[in-house]
């Protein structure tokens, strides 16, 4: 007697690119990879247009009394322009992540660069939140204290903000290298892209002549100290948001295709 063949849902594995298109894991993705565009912005609002902080309407030179009287006469809107610039360095922390999750596709179980990433935004976002604070103590009792002690929080600020280079470059170096080190038939990022970003990572360094010169190119109203770096990371940012946006649009949020061992 020929078996009654059995009743009852499929267990046939589901079609991959249905599995794709109802993951939750396009969305959060593009959520995190858009958090690069909305801290620009944010930045822009907050740290340029409210707060005044680039560019800088402090000078190195600038006595102490001078200082001070910028953060009174300006206390409100620099104080509401500290708090989105804080918020815009939350969402760069975010952003980070977005690469991470690309480019952790192209490594094994030990993925070295993809961690070496994570470890320097984390430090690179705990430093700039601590060079926010400095400047939000400068603002916090103006004309209360001393201005000397107004004076050296706000310096404290820039220079935490542009002689804390190192990070940075390293997260910048370690996504290039991830780039240009792939072996396997999956290319995440285009190769051009690597280099890219190797080179802006080095140019985030010249941020650090901030803690020897005063005045000049190399100061932090200078054009090597304060806008080579703004610029290249600004630029950094903005590519990678395209790139990977355009990754996620395309449906790469899952496959990993590794070269092999050998």
């Amino acid at each position: 007697m020929n078996a009654v063949k059995a009743s009852g849902p499929s267990h046939a594995p589901p079609d991959p690119d249905y599995a794709e298109e109802t993951s939750m894991s396009r969305i959060s993705q593009l959520i995190v990879a858009w958090s690069g565009p909305a801290m620009i912005v944010t930045f822009i609002i907050g740290g340029c247009i409210l707060a005044r902080y680039l560019p800088p309407q402090w000078s190195p030179h600038d006595s102490a009394q001078r200082v001070a009287q910028i953060y009174i006469d300006h206390l409100t809107r620099i104080r509401v322009g500290l708090v989105l610039t804080v918020i815009a360095y939350s969402l760069m922390m975010v952003w980070g992540v977005s690469n991470a999750v690309q480019t952790r596709r192209l490594e094994g179980k030990f993925p070295a660069l993809t961690y070496l990433q994570l470890v320097c935004m984390a430090a690179g976002t705990a430093q700039i939140v601590v060079n926010t604070g400095m400047w939000a103590t400068a603002a916090f009792r103006p004309g209360q204290v001393s201005p000397e002690i107004t004076q050296l929080a706000n310096d404290m600020g820039f220079i935490i903000l542009l002689g804390t280079w190192p990070p940075f470059t390293v997260w910048a170096i370690a996504l290039g290298l991830q780039i240009l080190l792939n072996k396997s038939s999956l290319e995440v990022y285009p190769r051009w892209s690597g280099y890219f970003s190797i080179w802006s990572g080095l140019l985030f360094a010249p941020g650090g002549t901030v803690w020897f010169f005063k005045s000049g190119p190399f100061g932090w109203t200078g054009v090597v100290c304060m806008y080579v770096p703004f610029v290249f990371f600004g630029s950094w940012i903005l590519l990678f948001s395209v790139l990977t946006i355009r990754n996620i649009r395309a449906g790469e949020v899952h496959r990993q295709e590794l070269a092999p061992e050998g």
